[in-house]
Formats: C-alpha cells, sequence, structure tokens
C-alpha cells in the first residue's frame, strides 16, 4: 500500500527517556526512505526535538502532571480521529498504554469506508516484579482489543509475542523489530583506548533492584574479599535508594561506584573504558521478552559481555554462544552465579588483553543497526 504519512503515538516523557534512540533513529531512517512521520507523545519538564523539529509533536499544553496524562490522552482521541477522517492512507501506530484512545478513530474509520491502518507497537510489558501479575492482567484487558480491532501488532522479540499471543487465537498481522544500535556513534575507532589500572565491571541504564545490580555489587563485593582486585562502575538513573544505602553501609565506595546518567555521546568511552559489561537481569518475565539497547552498544563496541541464558540474549546469540558469556539465571542463588562466572574469566583469562573483539560488531552491524531493524517496521507498514 502507498503510504501518506506515518503517525507514531508513545504515552512517554520523551526527555525522561534513558535512551531516547528507539524512537529518532527509527523516524530518522523513515524520513530517509521517503516517510513523512510524525512522532507524538507528551514531555516532564522540557521539549526535546533532537532535530527533528517538525517530526515530534508534544500534544500537550498544560505543566500541571496531573491534568497532563488527562489532556494527552483527550488529545490522543481527537488527533487520532481528525486524521482519519481528514486522510485515507495512513498508518496510525499506538503504544498500549493507548489502545483504548485510537478505538473511536477505529470506528470512525470503518464507518467512513476510510482505509487507514492502525497498528499497536509493543516494545515492553510491565515491569515492577512486586505488582506483576496483576499489572500484565491488566495489560491484556486492553491489549485483547489490539488483537481483535486493529490491523497490525509489532514486537521487540520473538519471545515476546509468543508469551503475549499465547492468550489468543485468532489470526493476527505481525513484525518484529528489536532494539538497534548507531554503529558510527559507537565506533571503537573513534574512542581513545581505554585506561584504568583495575579490571573493571561496567553497566548503564537504569539501576534497580529488580534489574539485578545490587546482585551484581554483592557478586563483585564478594570477588574483592577472595582478593580480586576490580572497580565496579555503573551508570544511570538509580531507582532504589536501598543500592546506595548498602554502598554505604558497606563501605565500599573506593572500587563499587554508581553514577548519575550521561549523554548518549559519552557512553562509548565508557564502555572503551571497561573490561567487562554485565548485563545481571534475573529470571523475571519482563526482561525475558525484552531487547536490551545496551546489548547492541557493547557488541558495536567489540566488548564481550556478560549475561543471563535468557530469551532477549538467546535469541540473538542462536548457535553463536562463542561471542558471550552466559550465567545461569535460573540459579535461585545469582551473586554467587555472577560472582563465580566473573571469577572463571578472570582465571581463564577469557578476554585477553583488552576485551576487543572485533567479529562482535561485525556481528552487530550485519543483524542490528537501526536501519535494519527500523527497515522491518517501514516493510511490514507498506504490506498492510
Amino acid at each position: 500500500m502507498i503510504i501518506n504519512d506515518m503517525h507514531w503515538f508513545e504515552a512517554k516523557q520523551l526527555d525522561r527517556a534513558t535512551n531516547f534512540s528507539t524512537r529518532i533513529e527509527p523516524i530518522k531512517y523513515g524520513i530517509s526512505r521517503g516517510f513523512s512521520i510524525f512522532y507524538y507523545c507528551t514531555y516532564a519538564k522540557e521539549k526535546k526535538y533532537y532535530g527533528l523539529f517538525y517530526n515530534i509533536i508534544y500534544l500537550n499544553k498544560t505543566k500541571s502532571r496531573i491534568i497532563k496524562a488527562l489532556e494527552f490522552r483527550l488529545l490522543v482521541i481527537f488527533t487520532t480521529i481528525k486524521i482519519t477522517v481528514l486522510n485515507r492512507k495512513n498508518i496510525i501506530m499506538v503504544n498500549p498504554d493507548l489502545i483504548y484512545y485510537a478505538i473511536p478513530a477505529i470506528a470512525i474509520n470503518k464507518m467512513l469506508k476510510k482505509n487507514n491502518i492502525f497498528i499497536v507497537d509493543v516494545r515492553t510489558t510491565p515491569t515492577n516484579p512486586t505488582t506483576f501479575d496483576s499489572d500484565i492482567k491488566r495489560f491484556h484487558r486492553s491489549f485483547k482489543y489490539a488483537v481483535r480491532y486493529y490491523n497490525g501488532l509489532s514486537f521487540i522479540t520473538p519471545f515476546m509475542e509468543e508469551y503475549l499471543m499465547k492468550k489468543y487465537n485468532r489470526p493476527y498481522e505481525k513484525v518484529i523489530w528489536t532494539s538497534g544500535v548507531d554503529v558510527e556513534l559507537f565506533n571503537p575507532q573513534n574512542i581513545k583506548p581505554g585506561t584504568h589500572n583495575k579490571f573493571t565491571v561496567f553497566y548503564h541504564g537504569g539501576i534497580s533492584i529488580s534489574r539485578g545490580n545490587l546482585d551484581l555489587i554483592r557478586a563483585c563485593e564478594a570477588l574483592v574479599h577472595q582478593g580480586y582486585d576490580l572497580d565496579l562502575i555503573q551508570v544511570g538513573i538509580t531507582v532504589d535508594k536501598e543500592i546506595i544505602e548498602y554502598i554505604q553501609e558497606s563501605a565500599i565506595r573506593s572500587w563499587c561506584k554508581v553514577l548519575p546518567p550521561v549523554s548518549l555521546k559519552e557512553i562509548p568511552q565508557l564502555i572503551a573504558n571497561c573490561d567487562l559489561p554485565v548485563m545481571p537481569f534475573p529470571d523475571f518475565m519482563a526482561w525475558r521478552v525484552s531487547s536490551p539497547i545496551k546489548l547492541m552498544e557493547y557488541l558495536a563496541m567489540g566488548k564481550k559481555i556478560l549475561v543471563p541464558n535468557m530469551e532477549c540474549f538467546t535469541d540473538v546469540f542462536g548457535s553463536r554462544s562463542d561471542l558471550v558469556f552466559y550465567y545461569e539465571s535460573k540459579n535461585q542463588d545469582l551473586v554467587t552465579e555472577i560472582a563465580n562466572t566473573i571469577k572463571d574469566i578472570l582465571d581463564n583469562n577469557s578476554l585477553g588483553n583488552n576485551n576487543f573483539f572485533p567479529e562482535l560488531r561485525k556481528f552487530v552491524i550485519e543483524r542490528y543497526t537501526w536501519e535494519r531493524q527500523a527497515a522491518k517496521l517501514f516493510d511490514f507498514c507498506e504490506s498492510l
């Protein structure tokens, strides 16, 4: 189908996104391919455009936090209806939080015999372990309408599709497009070689107990007690104050550092400075169905990484387990599991002198650039 415009709606505060590439890079790719793309979102404190002033549209006007959410959703209803009435061949894509709010436009689209296409794009499931069971039930209360009334479904990983769709027994059109990476920004040839005295373990992204960051601290602490000389550096938004309290109470700040988030352009140098990136995720469904952007960033920098052997990683590497270090995610004692795996890496000198593996960069360039992943989405749009 020849498409006039693509309208992408997300109930997301774009200025709070820890990594905005997942939105910005697909938009840039679509523009380069000739699509007219408009991304609708909200903001917390500041409207940011990342060089896409005409493509990013902030629907809300008020600065009131309480009113802002309601205003945004009402404007989603109004805007999707307006697009539907005035146009025939448009893609309207929403995230799961907005499924209900595009249904009036879907009804009008059918009533007026328009051929606008509606897609639900699922990039994440609920992420709070303590409320996950109730949250996922709430998720499906709206998602079932996506399965029934929308023209297509988009998933971030194959396992996400498998997990979410097992409840439904009806045909559907779908596409899977994962996280990608800007291989020009994350290019070790453009970065100064890392300089450090100690073996450095590294993580960047959201820092929380549910993501296993405290387990990683305890694992490194166990290694330090065994006589290994190392630094642990974690960079990002700290969600749980218990992590900072643990570091202070344990008096481990000399080697354990939790740093505030930095700009995306600073991350490649931090990766170059480390020896072993680690993603210490526990066996939790929200992480199993995810597609961590940081994985692609580490690979683009040629860094061999330590990850749990769960689907979001095993589906990426497939039979190429030689490109990654796995730890057993179902082990009840993840601290010991992670510590022992890092110990084996150190004892066997598995990283060589500088942990740079050109084949990892080649692997991600061939499969996981933003261009390759965004192409899947736009090919799907044209096929509907």
